[in-house]
């Protein structure tokens, strides 16, 4: 026994002195530390042998020679001028849109006029066959045979127009659901409105960069020239499309901005069907609002609640945001007690008060929107307290149901305050109904006949691009909408005040863009427009919401609000303190006022920027330029790089001058130019076809006249541009004259004067007075760097292994492609590796067209302000896994700055693509190896040292494991990464993005998501039976009724009109007074006690782990994410001049108290930092990760960013007409519904009840 104990305690002593000797060998190990000499060695020869293989396979200095031995120059830009230049493009751009939106509005009225003031003299001879319907269009039958009651229209397919098949001299119709083209007011509105072709047709004659062109008619029906069939080809839609009354160009083009309290009964007395009938008809009303109107909504059953907590006692701007803040929390509420409409009046009519008097909210229409299934009075008294006798509230009331009783009380409440009575029976009604209190606030404008505002709509994704690049197909525009409201001029034996409709035309953002040329913003230069609600029309990292492909499939439009501040990203510094420093952000805010008022000025600040999906993070000071685009509600701004925005690099060849064809420059198919420039084109289709006839070519009918590719269409310009007689159009046509009535403040619109017959001007001003437009200097520069990059493939080996390469030992390299890019948009390549025909990977140049776009040239120039003799290199991301097939490519990009007196401009940019499994192979020979005389103990190849090559942000370009390519290095060692942050080598920068996408399934305001309502099956039938009781009355003879169905008069007894003293107009005057938030001593306006908030609030969001997926477009909505990105800080590598390594060490990272060093190196030439870890020590590693999480806190419309966003300025319309003195003597207040609408189980009712009456009655 005592043996064995004596052997135990041997081994014991034994076990402790083999693991002391263990920890005194890796102490010892790490004595020796990482070989930094070497380590800087390493990363020495590295850089140098990939920037001396590169600068040579690229033939950069060949190239900046090339361009120095031409004439240039380095010009000095002047941001103010060339701003104002280019705003003076856009203006006339969008004077032509305006332009042809007022002569449709001119020549409508008067074919409106006309038409139906000599209606019953004659019928027309074509009766009902005025128009093409799209959904009976080339219609045919099996046989081959024109389908019954279908049209043939000989159509072909238009790039411009989505690329779908139309017809250039004919309109077509579109019919929304519940829209009857029989009826009487419909067959005269399309009979009259079959006038507007011509004028469509002369107005594309004249712009032929117009899109759509749209009259939509007031009656329900769309017509759209030009004309083409509905669905289009390859739509999943039905023939019907969406109702497009209820679109912002629509109502807010028929009437002025407006402050809207919706009353939604949530009391006991609403049944279930008929609440959630209430609710739909509450948001179809918020779904008409626009940005410049403003908004709450409340229930009220016993006490008043707003959904919408932080919304309380508040109007808030109708943005998307607020809107569907509204209506999730609606969803949540529950029915309960006795309706208290008195409450909820008062509370209405003191809140609209409180707004007006204190100069906030919209300052013009102001109104009530009170939706319930019943109400036992007409509440006169707490309207004559608030609203008469000047009655500055319309009242709008919807009655769910047919309650007999709540409809003649609810008709007196509208007709008494110069509002409207609907009755809703179905959610069809609920629909089509809402739009009739906009044509109601439209009254006093078209009694005045003397202003049509114009109206620009916010950004939407409407259908494919009009582009001729080769994925433009694929692709889909975004477009804005002009539009102007149509007038009805007769004069009527009663009083009416009737919309016919809204003229207006889609204007591709595309088309705007193509008068601001990116090259003259430069490199990393670009635009945006905002509008007066700082709301953004287009920019470059605009991203709008995908809109489920509701428009191709319905026309319905989904409307993008992006503010610029949620754009423009400023940096944020931190102080000694860590205290947060927001100069920048201050500055933004600024500029952003400046750019509301309008007013023209200039300012800079730094802003960070982000690539490749947000994975990449740079910051750049930028100068910026903005002032307004005159004559419409827009501010141009120009962003210039401060570094070397402010001077452009100018050499262009003189075509007509040259010795040779310059088309000579352009052979093969190596080449490519941006397809969203505008080198030279055609103004017009028929322009192209004249060409052509001239030329000899044949052009088929089918097919639009069109060029196959942009380059087809620089080829074509380039051979005419060397013939004698050419002449370069490169100015645009001016826009005509302004339109009489163009403008909303002009008051020169008399009725009958300067009408139909007299709107066909003459070519003089028109954009087809020229032939063709050609940007002179762009195309010239093409030629020069055409002629500069020619020929440099002839002297390159076909392989990167031939005997030159051997020669200086870079025979590892296998280079798949080289390519350079200009300034021009001019992008040509080698491939020095045939591809594999079956390769599903695109090849180089198709991902690549839009060169200055991508991220490794925008890298390239922001790295020359660096390190002037550099590469950018980059791999995929997470293409580790694609190792073994030598799929990955490098991709390395260097600039090209030209200098000339003194001052530098890039001129392009070169670079190869290089198989990555070569790179590494090259990586471990030379670190594998000891390059000092004494030698050294430890390498890469050794096992307990990890090598890494990482770019400037953080990703690993090239690891001992294979599958970390194209990783974070935070996800592999985030404890290390962490080290590198606190050692200012990287710096954590935190990255917001406010066009998030989350996933809209979950309801925030309840926790399961659904309509929490109680159970009242008893309160369910009795309601039921009134309403069918009240049906059943309205079955009976006229004089058993006691209320008319379908128009309304009003019944004047007891009711005193006095004219408004509001003002008919607003004339513009402080911006300030927009954003005035209402003064806390308005509170006394409030008189009602039993005021209550208690809506549970919004939920808490907590933030979601794991990887983040779209969430599909149906249930997608806008979020704020976060994530936090990695900037390489090269200066600390390099201080004093000196590329020493950087020496670090983990330490008190494990319980045996060992250490872990590591060494970081800038490697030279390159955007790449060597690191080198000692793998000894078990420290625990954790993980970080870029990928973009949700903010954590309250989530939506009620979060702090997005409250403080209701504070920023806002500049309200010129005009605002909301009151005319004769107003009160039109008679139509409102409508019900016939037994025609009603559902088929109601109908089925009703005559079971007519039956059993009868049977009773004869028993």
């Amino acid at each position: 026994m005592e043996s064995k104990h004596w052997s135990c305690f041997v081994a014991i002593v034994l076990g402790v002195l083999i693991f002391k000797m263990h920890i005194f060998v890796a102490f010892a190990d790490q004595d020796e530390d990482i070989p930094h000499n070497e380590v800087r060695n390493w990363a020495l020869k590295f850089g140098v042998d990939l920037w001396e293989f590169g600068r040579q396979f690229t033939k950069m200095t060949e190239i900046r020679n090339r361009f120095k031995d031409t004439e240039i120059e380095v010009k000095r830009k002047d941001g103010i001028i060339l701003l104002r230049e280019l705003a003076a493009e856009v203006k006339n751009f969008m004077d032509f849109k305006r332009n042809a939106v007022m002569r449709l509005m001119d020549s409508a009225e008067q074919a409106a006029l006309s038409e139906l003031e000599g209606q019953g003299q004659a019928e027309s001879p074509m009766g009902g066959q005025q128009h093409y319907d799209a959904r009976r269009i080339n219609e045919y039958n099996a046989d081959g045979k024109l389908a019954d009651g279908a049209r043939h229209m000989d159509i072909r397919f238009m790039r411009r127009f989505e690329r779908l098949p139309v017809n250039l001299s004919l309109s077509s119709i579109l019919v929304p659901h519940g829209v009857d083209l029989d009826e009487p007011d419909v067959k005269s509105a399309l009979q009259w409105s079959s006038h507007l072709d011509p004028l469509f047709q002369n107005n594309l004659e004249q712009d032929p960069a117009l899109s759509w062109q749209y009259f939509g008619s007031s009656t329900g029906f769309l017509r759209r020239f030009p004309g083409t069939a509905w669905p289009p080809e390859g739509s999943k839609g039905s023939k019907l499309i969406h109702d497009f009354r209820t679109h912002n160009w629509f109502v807010q083009a028929a009437s002025s901005p407006k402050d809207i309290m919706i009353l939604l009964d949530a009391s006991s007395s609403m049944t279930e069907k008929s609440f959630d009938l209430g609710m739909a008809t509450a948001f179809n009303i918020l779904d008409t609002l626009g940005e410049d109107d403003f908004v709450n909504l409340i229930t009220f059953s016993e006490v008043v609640k707003t959904p919408v907590p932080c919304f309380k006692d508040r109007m808030v701007r109708a943005t998307p945001d607020n809107i569907q803040e509204i209506k999730s929390a609606v969803k949540a509420i529950k029915l309960q007690d006795t309706a208290n409409f008195t409450a909820g009046l008062e509370y209405a009519f003191s809140l609209l008060h409180k707004y007006n008097q204190s100069g906030a909210g919209s300052q013009c229409n102001q109104a009530i929107m009170l939706i319930t299934e019943s109400t036992s009075e007409s509440h006169k008294d707490v309207i004559k307290q608030y609203n008469w006798p000047h009655m500055p509230v319309r009242i709008f009331t919807y009655l769910i149901g047919s309650d007999s009783g709540s409809r003649s009380n609810l008709h007196d409440m509208a007709c008494s305050n110069k509002g409207f009575f609907v009755q809703i029976n179905d959610y069809d009604e609920a629909r089509r109904k809402v739009i009739d209190y906009a044509l109601v606030m439209a009254r006093p404008m078209i009694m005045y006949q003397a202003d049509h505002p114009v109206h620009w709509s916010p950004v939407f994704v409407a259908g494919k691009s009009g582009g001729l690049g080769r994925d433009s197909e694929y692709q889909r525009r975004l477009v804005t909408t002009v539009s102007t409201p149509v007038f009805d001029r007769r004069n009527h034996s009663v009083r009416v005040a009737n919309l016919l409709g809204v003229v207006g035309t889609d204007v591709p953002i595309e088309e705007i863009r193509k008068v601001i040329p990116q090259h003259k913003l430069g490199p990393n230069g670009y635009s945006f427009i905002v509008d007066n609600n700082g709301r953004v029309l287009y920019h470059p990292d605009l991203r709008p919401l995908s809109d489920a492909n509701h428009y191709i499939d319905q026309l319905k439009p989904k409307y993008a609000s992006v503010d610029i501040t949620e754009l423009e990203l400023p940096e944020t510094e931190f102080g000694n303190n860590n205290e947060p420093i927001e100069i920048n952000k201050n500055l933004l805010n600024e500029m952003r006022g400046d750019m509301i008022k309008p007013k023209e000025g200039e300012t800079e600040f730094t802003v960070m920027n982000h690539y490749d999906e947000s994975k990449r993070v740079s910051t750049r000071t930028h100068r910026y330029f903005y002032g307004p685009i005159e004559d419409t509600p827009f501010t141009l701004a120009i962003v210039l790089p401060e570094k070397y925005g402010s001077h452009e690099f100018v050499s262009q060849q003189e075509i007509r001058h040259s010795r040779n064809n310059v088309t000579e420059y352009f052979k093969g198919d190596n080449w490519r130019v941006h397809p969203d420039w505008v080198y030279c084109e055609y103004n017009s289709v028929s322009d192209l076809e004249k060409e052509r006839e001239s030329s000899g070519e044949y052009s088929s009918r089918d097919q639009e006249p069109s060029f196959g590719s942009p380059e087809e269409q620089v080829l074509h310009f380039l051979s005419r541009a060397g013939r004698p007689g050419w002449k370069w159009m490169s100015v645009r046509p001016k826009s005509p004259q302004p339109h009489h009535n163009m403008h909303s403040g002009s008051n020169g619109n008399a009725p009958g004067s300067s009408h139909f017959g007299s709107q066909h001007q003459s070519s003089q001003g028109s954009r087809k007075a020229e032939p063709y437009f050609c940007d002179r200097a762009l195309l010239q520069s093409l030629v020069r760097d055409a002629m500069v990059t020619d020929g440099l493939d002839r002297n390159t080996t076909g392989s990167s292994t031939g005997k030159e390469d051997k020669q200086q030992g870079y025979q590892k390299f296998v280079v798949a492609t080289s390519f350079v890019a200009t300034r021009s948009g001019l992008l040509r390549w080698i491939d020095h590796v045939k591809r594999p025909d079956d390769t599903p990977e695109p090849h180089f140049s198709e991902d690549n067209v839009r060169a200055m776009d991508t991220s490794w040239y925008k890298r390239a120039i922001d790295q020359h302000s660096v390190e002037p003799d550099s590469f950018v290199y980059s791999v995929p991301f997470g293409s580790g896994y694609a190792i073994k097939s030598n799929a990955t490519l490098v991709t390395a990009s260097h600039a090209i700055f030209v200098e000339h007196r003194g001052h530098k401009a890039a001129a392009a940019v070169v670079g190869l693509q290089f198989q990555h499994d070569s790179l590494a192979k090259h990586f471990i020979n030379i670190t594998s190896a000891c390059t000092g005389m004494t030698g050294c103990k430890r390498t890469c190849a050794s096992d307990n040292l990890d090598c890494y090559v990482l770019d400037n942000s953080g990703f690993v370009i090239i690891s001992e494991e294979m599958e970390h390519t194209g990783k974070f290095f935070g996800q592999i060692d985030g404890t290390i990464m962490d080290s590198l942050v606190q050692d200012r080598i990287y710096k954590r920068v935190t990255v917001n993005d406010y066009q998030g996408v989350c996933s809209d399934a979950d309801n925030p305001y309840t926790a399961a998501g659904g309509i929490l309502k109680p159970n009242r099956l008893g309160s369910w039938f009795f309601n039921h039976l009134l309403a069918l009781s009240a049906a059943w009355l309205s079955l009976m003879p006229a004089s058993l009724r006691a209320w008319p169905q379908e128009e309304y008069t009003y019944d004047n007894e007891d009711v005193v009109f006095v004219d408004n003293n509001y003002s008919d107009e607003y004339e513009f005057g402080n911006e300030n007074e927009y954003n005035m938030q209402v003064d806390q001593e308005m509170d006394e306006f409030f008189t009602t006690a039993d005021v209550e908030y208690t809506t549970p609030p919004p939920r808490q969001h907590k933030p979601h782990v794991g990887p983040r997926f779209s969430p599909d477009p149906h249930n997608a909505r806008r979020c704020d994410l976060r994530t936090d990105l990695y900037m390489l800080q090269p200066e600390r590598l390099t201080q004093g001049g000196q590329n020493n390594p950087l020496k670090g060490k983990l330490t008190n990272c494990h319980v045996s108290g060992c250490e872990r060093p590591f060494s970081v190196q800038k490697i030279p030439h390159s955007n790449l930092i060597l690191l080198v870890v000692d793998t000894l020590c078990p420290c625990g590693s954790k993980q970080l990760d870029i990928e973009p999480l949700e903010e954590a806190g309250i989530i939506g419309a009620c979060s702090t960013r997005r409250q403080g966003q209701e504070q920023e300025s806002r500049r309200r319309p010129k005009k605002c007409i909301n009151y005319h003195p004769e107003e009160i003597e039109i008679q139509q207040c409102g409508r019900g519904s016939t037994l025609l609408h009603m559902s088929g189980s109601v109908i089925v009712a009703h005559l079971l009840m007519v039956t059993v009456t009868f049977v009773l009655a004869n028993a």
